[in-house]
């Protein structure tokens, strides 16, 4: 548990995300296998060992694609921390075979609630699918967390699309936490991956007061550099004169905001 006055966001790695806010420890798509589908290997370490994370609360699975949903990486967490676990339509399966206990299943735009934390799934521009056969048979999203008088968004895995602009027009975000990497070749990825200056305009559409970018650096999935992604961000962002509010954290570095104050 941690000061329930301070937001906490440590980036781990690709679109695991540590959330600490009113006193809870939320992971987002947690991934610490050293592949992804068996033969995409790890290029960076995860920002903060397994064995020094904090009691987890809450798991968020925001759809079922590999590089997201890890089973070796979910059995490890439920086995050291048993936390709750919030997955899209059609994926809570995947909870049960991990072993957890306490499983809620979503759809877009419905909500659940574990004592202060409010977690609302939100639409994304995506797909599903981990065989041939099963895609998009299941739920691809974001969520909306709030906690405390906080309000953080995980995006997922998402394409640029009007939804921000909704999400933006429902919620109040402090905090939106974006993807900016796998967008290369563009016309393969254009519908599913935001490329940096999409993502700089999706975190303008949802009108956050702060920019952490996610889904980077980590595995080799797409064609552009592994250190373009940042680069092309800083420029869009300097472009759109808000530089100052977007946070390019590298693995293992927390950003902290509290009553409006960075620490």
């Amino acid at each position: 548990m941690t000061n329930d006055k301070c937001l906490r966001i440590t980036f781990v790695n690709h679109a695991t995300v540590l959330i600490q806010l009113g006193g809870i420890n939320i992971i987002t798509d947690p991934i610490y296998s050293r592949t992804i589908s068996y033969f995409l290997p790890r290029l960076k370490s995860p920002g903060i060992p397994f064995e020094e994370l904090p009691k987890i609360d809450v798991v968020l699975i925001s759809h079922n694609h590999y590089d997201h949903l890890n089973l070796k990486t979910l059995r490890r967490l439920y086995k050291n921390f048993q936390p709750d676990i919030i997955l899209p339509n059609g994926v809570a399966k995947y909870g049960k075979r991990t072993g957890y206990q306490s499983i809620s299943e979503m759809k877009w735009w419905e909500e659940a609630s574990f004592d202060s934390l409010k977690v609302t799934c939100v639409p994304a521009k995506h797909f599903s699918g981990r065989k041939p056969w099963d895609r998009n048979k299941s739920v691809f999203c974001g969520y909306i967390i709030q906690a405390n008088g906080f309000t953080v968004y995980f995006a997922g895995d998402s394409g640029y699309s009007e939804l921000f602009k909704k999400i933006g027009e429902r919620f109040e975000i402090d905090v939106a936490l974006l993807p900016i990497g796998a967008y290369r070749p563009r016309a393969w990825f254009k519908n599913i991956h935001m490329n940096p200056y999409e993502a700089v305009q999706a975190y303008l559409d949802v009108k956050a007061k702060h920019l952490i970018p996610i889904h980077w650096g980590t595995f080799k999935i797409s064609d552009e550099p592994m250190s373009e992604p940042p680069i092309l961000l800083r420029q869009a962002a300097e472009e759109h004169g808000v530089m100052e509010l977007v946070h390019i954290l590298e693995n293992g570095e927390t950003f902290c905001w509290s009553n409006g104050i960075l620490d």
